[in-house]
């Protein structure tokens, strides 16, 4: 009888994980009727029931391909991103204790006893870290179609465009033998116009968010943010994310005073993916906001062709403009997340910076020095937070967490003082 509880445990944690974040976010803004299409989205992706019906043409680990690329192929890109304790779990037996979560979180989505997602599928699997050849590795020993994409990790180097384009050239040939569908300029073409309708309206969320600044908390912003990788139809998700935005603008609920004058954080780092959703809920529940996020996932919102773009053919813009609006832990300098970073510090919304590092992923942490420097310049705390997908530290975090919002507030009454002394 144990052991039959021991070998459920992980399903049972798998399932509570999503619906507890689920109906956490659904209470903090439950006024919204545009927002049950997200979480229901989410929901369904999640779902065990429906993840055993499934039977995807092509998986995407992470979020380092132009999708663009796939459904010019005739099909769905279905992701994996990592983001489940239970999924963590069905992985245990299959790498170290010590490797990273999100490696972890989707190779337990793709070896486990509930579902089979990768019986029909060609696996495209990234190389963004040692973990990530790791997991290509054991999904071919497994017997996976898998296809690893090799991305050059020095975006100055001559090179690299070079190495970067038959890369592409390599994964849109063997999308077309595994859907036989060819991806022609026109298929090209169709798949920019979707992919970048998503991306301008994501753009106009964080918009209306910011002009409504208060009425979505920052946890419910990334869920729906993250909803992008978890529908089924990309035209329908769309259709209601325009429908949310003129929602969230039109809507005339006063909000607190209280609300508005927290202190805002940006959470940048390591990618907070659905449903571990510890590290949001626990910035909030302290008492702080999240004004902005910045990751690979985020950045690709902003990732639309240049005009320089249009003169180049659909398949040369498609991969350019992926490979320069890159921000994942592929680079040996990440000079875009820099560069966005930079772009958050001018915009003067932010006073804090939490720095999120998942255990394991240390491509963030050789970062974190040249990100202290940068905020330092203007007076702005970075604090550090190290983690995995364990819920038994939040209560550790807690107390460090509360100490750093009492360096932001201290911080607020020196600017204050400051200004006081100046105007005197």
């Amino acid at each position: 009888m144990t052991s039959n509880n021991n070998s459920n445990k992980p399903a049972i944690s798998y399932e509570s994980e999503y619906m507890e974040t689920l109906k956490t976010l659904f209470n903090e803004n439950s006024q919204l009727e545009g927002l049950r299409y997200f979480l229901n989205t989410t929901y369904q992706y999640f779902k065990q029931d429906n993840m055993s019906k499934r039977k995807p043409k092509v998986i995407v680990l992470g979020t380092s391909i132009p999708e663009e690329l796939v459904y010019a192929a005739g099909t769905k890109p279905f992701w994996i991103l990592g983001g489940s304790l239970g999924s963590v779990m069905w992985s245990d037996d299959l790498v170290p204790r010590d490797t990273d979560p999100v490696s972890r979180s989707m190779l337990g989505f793709l070896l486990n006893d509930h579902f089979d997602l990768g019986e029909d599928a060609l696996i495209i699997v990234p190389t963004t870290c040692d973990s990530s050849r790791k997991i290509a590795y054991l999904l071919k020993n497994a017997g996976k179609k898998v296809i690893t994409v090799d991305i050059p990790p020095e975006k100055a180097d001559p090179l690299a465009g070079i190495k970067w384009k038959k890369q592409m050239e390599n994964l849109a040939e063997k999308l077309t033998d595994h859907t036989g569908k060819r991806i022609s300029k026109k298929n090209l073409i169709q798949a920019t116009q979707l992919v970048e309708t998503a991306r301008k309206l994501r753009r106009d969320f964080l918009q209306a968010c910011h002009e409504k600044d208060g009425l979505i908390s920052g946890a419910v912003r990334m869920s729906i943010l993250n909803s992008y990788y978890y529908t089924s139809d990309l035209k329908v998700w769309c259709a209601n994310l325009r429908k949310l935005n003129l929602e969230i603008l039109e809507n005339r609920q006063v909000i607190p005073v209280t609300e508005k004058s927290k202190p805002k954080v940006l959470l940048m780092g390591s990618p907070v993916y659905l449903p571990n959703y510890k590290i949001p809920f626990l910035i909030e529940d302290i008492g702080l906001k999240i004004g902005a996020t910045l990751d690979s996932t985020t950045q690709k919102i902003y990732a639309s062709s240049n005009p320089k773009n249009k003169k180049l053919d659909p398949f040369t813009a498609i991969i350019n403009t992926h490979y320069l609006y890159d921000c994942s832990a592929a680079y040996s300098q990440n000079e875009m997340l820099y560069q966005s970073a930079l772009f958050h510090l001018k915009q003067g919304r932010i006073e804090g910076v939490v720095f999120h590092v998942l255990k394991g992923q240390i491509e963030y942490d050789f970062e974190l020095e040249r990100f202290e420097q940068l905020f330092g310049k203007e007076n702005i705390p970075v604090f550090r937070l190290e983690t995995d997908y364990q819920y038994q530290d939040v209560e550790q975090l807690r107390i460090r967490m509360e100490a750093f919002m009492e360096m932001l507030a201290h911080n607020r009454v020196r600017y204050r003082y400051n200004e006081e002394k100046i105007a005197i």
